[in-house]
């Protein structure tokens, strides 16, 4: 039966099951198809119309007029137009690439976008909270950022500063780039320029290098043309502007407001585990590896630990615990849930703190010897990326320790939604990997 018969026999109601998943698998595949599956749908709709409307006139009325005929093509183009619309704009948009993450050094991320070199990125907020990173915009514009620097990539003529540092160049290709920041926005003209954010202040300095760039102020309707080793300084109240700047004038980008940062890792103390206690060639040596399988055989969980001694927690106001997810390379991505669920657990038992060399499920720091200090969520279809807990059980946790060691277990709570196998292994970086960081606990400190 040709794709014809198939429409004309479905709108008879007459297909059987089989017959009706072969329809569906060609209307997912060919829009030509599904346009004309459209067409013949609301003609047969407007066609039941007419013949309910017909039985419930007078038997004179036999014979449809001109008018009549006229009417039923005009409905029936009209519903065809209205359900190709519904079809055609309720279709989900796959996100475009915008910019290219193009060099990172000794950058951490706070990230849902990709944060290995080479990435795609589409429009989303990025935090890097360590090193430096340069953005290749498709139009031609590069960005280098400063941690710690919070932005929003918007599309690839528009950026947005939240906080932190960044040297802008742009070429030709790209004039017109746009910079947003509190209190307005620069747009270039073909320059090198500078740009640093206070989000505590909401104020915005810029520096022209070289070239030109305007500076605006909605609220107030003001705008001024900087050019080579102008500076202007915007917020919400005003924009100033200054030709030459002194040495106690010179930003610093040291927010005495911001709290201090410090940071620990695990120095090498990190494992994970698999449930068939197989070790060797099965344990990768740059990941921290987690699964939860019907089988149970292939589950895995991650541990590590941290030395905090020398943190002094009671001037610690937040912390938080940042892990940098990598692609596995295991499993299928399709059998888990859209949304995977991890949880992290806080080890409270003295006697499982530790570990010994290849650990064994049954030796190694589990779940139930601690307490669960947060979760965190990833989609299936995100392999990289940087994700954690910042909650009052982990400061809690970390201020309640006495021997100044910390031990984690990391798991996943998410079962597969298909089959008892060959799901995807999420992974994490550990201390090994050769492009992101390992586990590490964030301090901030007054």
């Amino acid at each position: 039966m040709n794709s014809s018969e198939l429409i004309q026999q479905y709108l008879l109601g007459t297909l059987s099951d089989s017959q009706v998943r072969e329809l569906e698998h060609e209307l997912e595949s060919d829009a030509g198809l599904r346009r004309k599956f459209a067409i013949a749908a609301a003609t047969d709709a407007g066609l039941r119309d007419l013949a309910i409307q017909n039985s419930m006139e007078p038997q004179a009325a036999t014979t449809p007029s001109p008018q009549r005929n006229a009417w039923l093509i005009g409905w029936c183009a009209m519903a065809a137009s209205l359900l190709l619309a519904v079809l055609f704009t309720t279709r989900p948009k796959t996100p475009v690439p915008i910019a290219t993450l193009s060099t990172s050094e000794n950058a951490a991320w706070e990230s849902a976008l990709p944060t290995t070199v080479g990435s795609k990125l589409v429009a989303g907020n990025m935090k890097l909270m360590s090193g430096i990173a340069t953005v290749q915009f498709d139009s031609g514009a590069q960005i280098t950022f400063e941690a710690p620097a919070h932005f929003e990539l918007i599309d690839a003529m528009r950026v947005r500063m939240v906080d932190g540092a960044a040297v802008i160049d742009v070429p030709e290709t790209a004039h017109g780039f746009t910079v947003e920041t509190p209190g307005g926005f620069a747009v270039d003209h073909g320059t090198q320029f500078a740009v640093a954010v206070k989000e505590s202040s909401q104020t915005a300095h810029f520096e022209v290098l070289q070239g030109e760039i305007s500076v605006h102020h909605p609220s107030s309707g003001k705008e001024v043309h900087l050019f080579d080793e102008q500076f202007a300084s915007l917020s919400d109240a005003d924009l100033e502007t200054q030709t030459q700047e002194s040495p106690e004038q010179e930003y610093d980008q040291s927010d005495s407001e911001r709290p201090r940062l410090i940071r620990v890792g695990t120095e090498g103390r990190s494992d994970y585990l698999i449930r068939n206690n197989r070790r060797g060639k099965w344990i990768h040596p740059e990941m921290l590896m987690v699964k939860r399988a019907d089988s149970r055989k292939w589950d895995m969980r991650a541990i590590f630990s941290m030395d905090i001694h020398s943190v002094d927690l009671d001037s610690v106001v937040s912390a938080r615990l940042r892990l940098n997810q990598v692609p596995s390379g295991k499993g299928f991505a399709s059998r888990l849930p859209k949304i995977n669920t991890f949880a992290v657990y806080g080890v409270t038992n003295p006697e499982r703190e530790t570990w010994q060399h290849d650990p064994t499920w049954e030796n190694a720091p589990d779940i139930i010897d601690g307490i669960l200090l947060g979760k965190f969520e990833i989609p299936r279809s995100q392999q990289t990326g940087t994700f954690g807990i910042q909650s009052d059980a982990l400061l809690e946790f970390l201020r309640s320790d006495s021997d100044g060691k910390v031990t984690f277990v990391l798991v996943r709570e998410s079962v597969l939604v298909e089959g008892t196998d060959r799901g995807l292994v999420h992974a994490f970086a550990n201390d090994s990997h050769p492009e992101v960081s390992g586990p590490l606990l964030e301090f901030a400190v007054d």
